[in-house]
């Protein structure tokens, strides 16, 4: 896959390594044949990320999340999974703030309609291709492109996916292929520094939107900051956690709430929820200073059993 990297694959070349995994593993065949409605009556939109960053970040996508989840329009959809280029995973940070993570679609289903915010992990759709793939891929490859989002149980009416590489048009094109209407596919270079699955509001920001299936690719060039120690990943899954509720209590570094308020505010654009990035950002920012973001957090620690985790 390395060489096939390398040369940048077709979107017929990912789809087709993507069959030789529904091949292997029935039980992801049988889900992605028969994904079912999250059943909250809202419009839904997952985010998610490649992974294998460069400059590896917190946990963005996930606190990011929490903020959009507070419209109550909106049920977000968060696969997750334990950190394999990483320090701290999705299921990682998850579990340190004390959200107990649905062991089947079924609890899925249950969070997204008590929280407006439903987390799976991998492993509960793909049984035997998760504990193959996981712990494999340091590095980005075909697969990066397409199998965080497309490995989704459920209906969706658009995603948010960030890439660590610059192919963003090229992850587009395959999310529209697959029969995606709307969506955004981003990725940020930040020079020396590396690059990130996310969208910020500084260094080179890459944007591919769908809508109704067209592909439009944008580019936004803003000065890199110097030091961006606040939007790092810590060295453990309890100081990431901490800066994911720091975040959400409205009391976090500057450099890293305004990250996390852009990638939110994209979920709502997806969503059709905001007519434009500028009201999208207003948004998410007030729903972190209303301590809303906060407690739908709090929510999602009391839908099923706690796992115990820091407290907000």
């Amino acid at each position: 896959m390395s060489a096939l990297h390398a040369r940048s694959p077709t979107p017929a070349e990912t789809l087709g390594l993507v069959d030789a995994i529904l091949e292997f593993d029935p039980e992801l065949r049988h889900q992605l044949q028969t994904r079912r409605d999250i059943g909250t009556g809202r419009r839904v939109v997952a985010i998610t990320g490649s992974g294998k960053e460069t400059f590896k970040t917190f946990n963005v996508s996930t606190t990011a999340a929490f903020v959009a989840a507070v419209h109550p329009d909106l049920c977000v959809i968060k696969p997750a999974g334990q950190a394999t280029s990483a320090t701290t995973g999705a299921s990682d940070v998850l579990e340190s703030l004390g959200i107990h993570l649905p062991t089947s679609l079924t609890q899925v289903r249950t969070m997204a309609g008590e929280c407006g915010i439903g987390v799976f992990d991998y492993h509960l759709v793909a049984p035997r291709y998760g504990p193959r793939y996981e712990g494999r891929f340091h590095h980005l490859h075909p697969l990066s492109y397409v199998t965080p989002w497309l490995f989704i149980p459920f209906r969706v009416d658009g995603i948010v996916f960030g890439i660590a590489g610059p192919q963003v048009e090229l992850a587009a094109t395959i999310m529209a292929l697959s029969g995606i209407a709307h969506g955004a596919v981003v990725t940020t270079d930040l020079g020396a520094a590396g690059r990130i699955d996310e969208y910020a509001p500084f260094g080179t920001a890459l944007l591919a939107s769908i809508s109704e299936g067209a592909v439009r690719t944008t580019r936004r060039d803003r000065e890199t900051p110097t030091d961006l120690r606040s939007i790092q990943q810590r060295a453990d899954h309890a100081q990431n956690a901490t800066i994911v509720l720091d975040v959400l209590r409205g009391q976090g570094p500057d450099l890293a709430s305004q990250l996390v308020y852009a990638n939110a505010a994209l979920i709502l654009e997806v969503a059709g929820l905001a007519a434009d990035h500028h009201t999208a950002l207003t948004m998410a920012e007030g729903f972190v200073r209303s301590g809303d973001a906060l407690a739908r957090l709090d929510a999602c620690r009391a839908s099923g059993t706690p796992s115990g985790g820091l407290s907000g």
